[in-house]
């Protein structure tokens, strides 16, 4: 295992530090994702598939220009490239390439950015700083960006729950529970099965006066947001925090996003 990274007390690898190899292939990803060109083509084929020349004619670069911005994209898995028919008057009917959004893919790379923040960006010099511009890049492309949960730790990686009343209760959920009650609840799947179950609460998320705050429930693994432990006082949330449930095999981590202020 290298030196810039150390396995915690449950068997995951923790990243600590600027493993070369993970900053050389994370600063090459922003790169991609640095260009103002790359983010008006991505922009632009998000409200419906287009051929290359749609977008070299929108971008207003050469045909061969577009080609090695598009080839750039899709090597981070955010666009996809399809065969269809020509719907131009100069080419009607003829077989052509059409470059799509790949859904939930801007999503998935905020997600991914803001986390990259909370594990490498704060330890390496200058690169905090480009993940911040990458993502403000994307999210001044999307419709909409509120607030948001994500599960970190597998099995359930990437799932999210959006956010849009003022409290939660937050657990799995009970036998039988019909999701009737009071305040609405952020279910978490079965699988991790440390995590109290929604009627203690495991913990409450709420709103207040627009910050967002975490308050530790009635759970007998705890919670911690970037590894300190939660009270039964609200603990402010900001955007990148890392919060546990149950810290262990069996509890779930999840990425706070605020999303637009």
């Amino acid at each position: 295992m290298s030196s810039d990274s150390h396995e915690s007390t449950d068997g995951r690898t923790i990243l600590t530090g600027s493993d070369p190899e993970f900053i050389s292939d994370l600063s090459e990803y922003l790169d991609v994702l640095a260009s103002p060109v790359r983010l008006h083509i991505l922009s632009y084929i998000g409200t419906r598939s287009r051929t290359v020349r749609q977008i070299s004619h929108e971008i207003e670069t050469s045909y061969e220009n577009t080609k090695k911005h598009l080839t750039r994209l899709l090597s981070l898995g955010l666009i996809r490239k399809e065969i269809g028919v020509s719907d131009e008057p100069a080419n009607q009917g003829q077989p052509v390439f059409y470059y799509t959004l790949v859904p939930g893919g801007l999503d998935h790379t905020i997600t991914s950015l803001v986390l990259f923040s909370s594990v490498a960006g704060k330890n390496v010099s200058g690169l905090s700083e480009r993940l911040k511009s990458a993502r403000a890049g994307l999210q001044d492309i999307l419709p909409t960006s509120g607030s948001r949960l994500t599960i970190t730790s597998r099995p359930d990686r990437g799932l999210s729950y959006d956010m849009s009343k003022e409290s939660y209760r937050i657990g799995r959920s009970e036998e039988g529970w019909d999701g009737n009650s009071p305040e609405p609840a952020l279910l978490i799947p079965e699988e991790y099965r440390s995590v109290s179950r929604v009627s203690r609460p495991h913990a409450w998320i709420r709103k207040r006066g627009g910050q967002w705050t975490i308050t530790e429930g009635s759970s007998k693994g705890g919670t911690t947001v970037n590894g300190t432990p939660v009270s039964h006082e609200p603990t402010p949330l900001m955007d990148g925090d890392l919060i546990e449930l149950s810290p262990g095999p069996l509890g779930a981590g999840l990425l706070f996003q605020a999303g637009k202020s």
